[in-house]
């Protein structure tokens, strides 16, 4: 192989890279813009095949250019969106009846409705809900462990 031929090489891969970067970035444009078409105040951006870090930075990108009231999370392979809910109050006192508190830190708090196996995470000063399905106990606790390990701050 020749230099030239390593050179030209070197120019479609980065073209390629480009155009698949262009192509993330409008899949997640895509995605975003159906989730605030839909009558959902949850969604999820989840079976992604490329780091999840690098999507979870275009989503928080996305959402601070256009400045849409919605809030990302990443848990694992998962993006969880959140919209405002107009009716947060309402909607927390009935996550307090039906459900028990797991944790209180910082801005979070975490409850657990068991019977439908559901955990309700809030993040009070922004007033957001995100509710997470688990399967098993262990599921849980898992899932819990990695919220209150997560450093949170209202973007």
């Amino acid at each position: 192989m020749t230099a030239n031929d390593d050179s030209s090489l070197r120019e479609e891969i980065a073209e390629e890279f480009e155009e698949q970067k262009v192509g993330v970035e409008k899949l997640i444009e895509t995605l975003i813009e159906s989730f605030l078409r839909s009558n959902s105040d949850y969604g999820a951006i989840a079976n992604i095949e490329t780091d999840i870090d690098q999507i979870y930075l275009l989503v928080k990108k996305y959402i601070e250019e256009k400045k849409i009231d919605v809030y990302a999370l990443k848990i694992d392979d998962r993006i969880l969106l959140s919209r405002t809910n107009e009716g947060f109050d309402d909607l927390y006192e009935v996550i307090k009846q039906h459900s028990e508190l797991q944790i209180k830190k910082d801005m979070i708090e975490i409850w657990d409705d068991a019977k439908n196996k559901i955990l309700h995470l809030l993040v009070i000063p922004v007033r957001k809900h995100f509710p997470i399905k688990y399967t098993s106990s262990r599921q849980k606790m898992e899932t819990i462990k990695k919220i209150s390990l997560m450093t949170w701050s209202v973007d």
